[in-house]
């Protein structure tokens, strides 16, 4: 009996021990600070608020205010934001609505926001889907017009207008045009890729702002194409406007050297072209925008004239437009137009 008994003691004590320390999680009180706080919407809908305890680049350790302390993937996170007080935020209801406002303070199942419409409210931290830091000046009757990388960008010349460092998109046009861009300052720009299956290009970009709504850039680029021939490029621009609405003129210079191998050419090895550019961009709504792009020469050897819808979302746009190409005698042997063509064009947030 007695061994039983002393069995059953060391049993009890055992579980103890183990409850003891399964239930070791960070406490998460309605006293922490705002900075600790933050609200994360998951792909599937499912919505977490509270706390991270630990992050690597694969997990992410968190303890919600609700179910605890869980574990998820990085990849299977929509949107993560970290709560700062006095900033301003979007906040997105459980029911679709929306709240603009600046964060008070964090009560122990409210958040107190200041609004410029409706004053000061709460909001029950159950009923919110998404909340994003924005600049209350993208506010406009109502909705959020959200920054894009791509909103400085025409179908393939990027404007004067400079990225922020780090901001960076892929493109893809009709699965042959691919192309990175990263800004690397606030001035500098890097881009590159390829031209399936005939060439490959780097270049680089500096952009200035001079004064309010007026932007100055230029840049270089150098091309390596299949069998040998060679070309390059620079250019410089003017843009006019923002980042929603903005008209851009340039000019620049192009070559292409090696060319002696393609009998189609009327025995031409060198194309050079000195090229005017005239591009716009009308954002219409937060999500639509049309967008032109033309390029020609002062002795209209090559003319390109394009224009489209510009579908946008804050990860990534879609360009629907229509190219008309014409070029003269002068550079292929025989004149020739080509168009209407219709292309689409894909560009992605990174």
């Amino acid at each position: 009996m007695q061994v039983i008994k002393k069995y059953i003691f060391l049993v009890l004590i055992g579980t103890l021990l183990s409850k003891s320390s399964f239930t070791q999680e960070v406490a998460f009180s309605p006293t922490d600070s705002l900075h600790t706080y933050h609200i994360v919407t998951m792909k599937d809908g499912s919505v977490l608020k509270g706390k991270i305890i630990r992050q690597d680049r694969k997990t992410i350790q968190f303890q919600d205010e609700i179910i605890g302390n869980v574990t998820f993937r990085t990849k299977d996170v929509s949107s993560m934001e970290h709560v700062e007080p006095q900033e301003y935020y979007l906040i997105t209801l459980m029911n679709g609505s929306s709240v603009q406002g600046k964060i008070l303070n964090r009560k122990e199942k409210e958040i107190l926001v200041e609004t410029t419409s409706i004053g000061t409210i709460t909001i029950d931290v159950s009923k919110i889907k998404i909340i994003k830091n924005i600049n209350p000046g993208n506010m406009k009757d109502g909705r959020y017009w959200f920054k894009s990388h791509i909103d400085a960008h025409y179908f393939m010349l990027p404007s004067a207008i400079p990225l922020s460092p780090g901001e960076a998109y892929f493109q893809n046009t009709l699965g042959l045009y691919n192309a990175f861009n990263v800004a690397v300052t606030n001035h500098f720009s890097c881009t590159g890729g390829i031209v399936v299956p005939m060439a490959a290009f780097i270049g680089s970009n500096l952009n200035y702002k001079i004064m309010k709504g007026v932007y100055v850039g230029a840049g270089a680029m150098f091309v390596d194409i299949t069998g040998a021939p060679y070309g390059g490029a620079a250019y410089g621009q003017c843009t006019i406007g923002n980042r929603n609405t903005h008209l851009s003129v340039g000019a620049g210079y192009g070559f292409v050297d090696g060319l002696k191998k393609y009998y189609y050419l009327n025995k031409v090895t060198k194309v050079e072209v000195k090229v005017i550019s005239a591009s716009a961009m009308k954002r219409l709504s937060p999500k639509y925008a049309i967008v032109t792009e033309n390029w020609f020469t002062p002795d209209e050897g090559i003319r390109v004239f394009t224009g489209g819808v510009r579908l946008m979302s804050e990860k990534g746009n879609w360009d629907f437009g229509i190219a008309s190409i014409s070029i003269a005698a002068k550079i292929i042997g025989t004149s020739n137009t080509l168009g209407p063509i219709a292309f689409i064009s894909y560009m992605r947030n990174l």
